[in-house]
């Protein structure tokens, strides 16, 4: 039963059916399946599945390892923040505490009862990145990519990049984004599709060493970051202003 109060962050449906199709629109491109693959190339300084998946990654804690990941996404992590993060006790104790609340089910399964404590997990990492003195434009990327680093299922990678596409950008609000993406992740369409072009790309056979991502938000979050980033695929003359070398 749902907590009473407690009700998930209003969007309209005008946004969601937008960002839908947007997703539609790149998942069926027949250009999608080599981008995919490209970006999980492991002869290329793209992060492919190492940001997830390199170890160790414990559950509890937000480790030194867990930074280095983060920075294959072409962020920096303020010296004064990682000493919070890997020194501070008390600070260790708190995130500590904000990862066991979490809950443990995959983004699209989350109830409304579940956010809260998600907020409270990205606005404590989000704050130490601030009280580092991080450019104030990057802390929400830089907090993003560290949530979804302990949690790739539940927590959706948002930078400008895929947020514009997904014309989301001006909701202003991290929750109201987890519910686009949820909303993303439990369209069947949307996620038969997506499996679809991740098998087109795993099929290709050529000399290349790849490694995907297991969880399919981060599969999404792939394939719609290089269907826009100029440095990808330069020549296709997608991309916009703004697009990072994130991966």
């Amino acid at each position: 039963m749902v907590g009473v109060g407690i009700i998930f962050p209003t969007v309209s449906v005008d946004a969601i059916d937008f960002a839908k199709r947007q997703c539609l629109l790149v998942l069926k491109d027949d250009r999608t399946p080599e981008r995919v693959r490209q970006y999980y190339d492991a002869k290329t300084n793209y992060a492919g599945a190492t940001f997830a998946g390199l170890e160790p990654n414990a559950s509890d804690e937000i480790t030194a390892t867990d930074l280095l990941a983060v920075t294959t996404l072409s962020v920096d992590i303020p010296v004064l923040a990682v000493r919070r993060i890997l020194e501070d006790e008390a600070i260790q104790n708190e995130l500590r505490e904000k990862l066991e609340s979490l809950p443990s089910c995959t983004l699209e399964n989350t109830v409304e009862r579940d956010f809260p404590a998600m907020e409270e997990f990205y606005d404590l990492v989000k704050s130490l990145l601030v009280k580092a003195d991080t450019k104030s434009s990057n802390a929400w990327v830089t907090a993003s990519k560290i949530t979804a680093r302990k949690r790739p299922a539940l927590f959706p990678v948002r930078d400008n990049v895929v947020c514009k596409l997904l014309g989301i950008n001006r909701l202003g609000d991290r929750a109201k984004d987890w519910v686009v993406f949820r909303e993303l992740m439990r369209d069947e369409e949307i996620r038969a599709v997506l499996s679809s072009t991740v098998s087109k790309a795993e099929a290709v056979k050529d000399e290349r060493t790849v490694k995907f991502d297991l969880e399919p938000l981060r599969q999404l979050d792939v394939a719609l970051w290089t269907a826009e980033s100029k440095w990808l695929f330069p020549d296709e003359g997608v991309g916009r202003p703004g697009a990072s070398v994130r991966r």
